[in-house]
């Protein structure tokens, strides 16, 4: 059997006011998606842990059942979805171009975090601080639009840095500091060090340009980094789990992990959501028909609504997703041969108690979200809708991200019985004749 696996981006939230406690997902009519969670076995689901909020590529990471450990961070695979190639050894950041007022004490108050629609600016202010050499170490700064770009350091440096982007306007702009876990803390302080004079110098050279910004726009004067990791060194999902996978996302961070993990990726732009999730699912269908045996489709929406703070659009978006999914009850559910998986990678709230309506949308929160898995050898349960409490009474419970491929295994009837070792390695699926290597006997 196949698998496809369908994410709702920040679909999970939290209970609004203006939708009578309910949260956009209860308050939502979505007739498909409870046809489809009628028919499957539901749950409440955390790739890490209830409490923990988590972005997508780290969710998607402990999904597809790697340990946190070996997640590299966002800025490696930011570099992959955009096609930079990481030198062996090299540390990846991603940095920000971003407008600053000093403050006393030499402090630096973050006032504009993205800088858009001024990309010849931009370009020029890249070439200004394209390289530097600090205490040993190469600082290279490659500008990928929109303000945005991926910042390397080479010769030796730690990736176990922190961060200087504070998250949100009116902060300091943050001094990089050696990790606490730092496995060599020497390094890990002298990269800090090193990262601190080069935005030290970054932000003199920005600001020293002529036309950084224009009559009503802010100066572009600083550059702000977080993520750092090394360069992604991924077993192969195939070998992992013994399936041929694709993606269809729609995030760049999350299309360069897929691209580290060996799916096949393929790129889908519609700004409408119901007519984006017919386009995803209708690929999604052809490459199972050609030979793909897991399929990854991943919608943004609602996710940009919660950030917006915005609980009854999110309604509306979800309104328009359950549309969109009309096309798989016309053309794919029929498929015997099909685990479907409805699911979100993470809460994103649209509503925050204690803060203002559109000044704290950059935090995901840390609840459980509502999976429901449908065809196989699953238990249906008597869950009939898709919504956070709902999915509580659920015959899967409260699983975690480790759990996640075994079940999903499980039901497509793939796995192999654990305690078998037919090869080397060990591993949950069946191995296939070229993975094991029969006895020969000679005379």
């Amino acid at each position: 059997m196949r698998i496809l696996l369908v994410i709702f981006d920040g679909l999970a939230d939290r209970p609004a006011p203006e939708l009578d406690g309910k949260t956009p997902l209860e308050a939502a009519r979505t007739p498909n998606l409870d046809r489809l969670v009628a028919q499957g076995i539901n749950g409440l689901f955390h790739p890490k842990g209830p409490g923990y909020p988590l972005g997508s590529p780290l969710a998607l990471h402990l999904m597809f059942g790697y340990p946190e450990e070996e997640f590299p961070d966002r800025g490696p695979l930011l570099a992959a979805a955009r096609g930079l190639e990481i030198p062996d050894g090299a540390v990846v950041l991603a940095a920000r171009f971003a407008s600053v007022v000093r403050e006393e004490e030499g402090r630096l108050r973050l006032v504009e975090r993205f800088i858009q629609g001024r990309e010849e600016a931009c370009e020029r202010l890249a070439e200004t601080i394209a390289g530097l050499e600090v205490d040993g170490l190469s600082f290279r700064y490659s500008y990928s639009g929109r303000g945005d770009g991926i910042l390397f350091i080479e010769g030796g440096a730690s990736c176990q840095v922190t961060d200087t982007d504070p998250l949100g306007l009116d902060l300091p702009v943050l001094r990089a500091r050696p990790r606490a876990e730092a496995e060599d803390p020497a390094l890990a302080q002298r990269t800090a060090d090193a990262l601190n004079r080069y935005l030290t110098w970054a932000h003199v050279q920005l600001g020293s340009q002529p036309m950084s910004g224009g009559e009503d726009a802010p100066p572009i004067n600083c550059l702000i980094t977080k993520w750092a990791g090394p360069k992604p060194s991924y077993e192969p999902f195939a070998e992992r789990w013994g399936m041929r996978a694709a993606s269809l996302p729609d995030e760049e961070v999350v299309s360069g992990l897929m691209i580290e993990i060996g799916f096949r990726l393929e790129q889908i732009v519609e700004e409408d959501p119901e007519g984006d999730l017919r386009r995803r699912l209708g690929r999604a269908r052809e490459l199972l028909s050609e030979g793909f045996e897991f399929v990854h489709l991943h919608s943004k929406y609602p996710d940009p609504m919660s950030h917006d703070n915005e609980p009854l659009r999110v309604r509306e978006a979800i309104e328009a997703l359950d549309r969109g999914m009309g096309y798989y009850w016309q053309e794919i559910a029929g498929d015997p041969d099909l685990i479907t998986v409805i699911t979100t990678d993470h809460t994103t709230p649209s509503v925050w108690a204690r803060h203002p309506r559109g000044e704290f949308s950059d935090q995901h929160g840390g609840e459980s979200v509502p999976i429901a898995i449908r065809g196989g050898s699953v238990l249906v349960d008597s869950v009939a809708e898709f919504g956070e409490r709902a999915a509580a009474s659920g015959g899967l419970g409260h699983i975690r991200g480790e759990d996640f491929m075994p079940i999903l295994l499980n039901a497509a009837e793939r796995t192999n019985m654990y305690e078998m070792r037919p090869t080397p390695k060990r591993r949950l699926y069946r191995p296939s004749h070229d993975q094991v290597e029969p006895l020969l006997v000679t005379d």
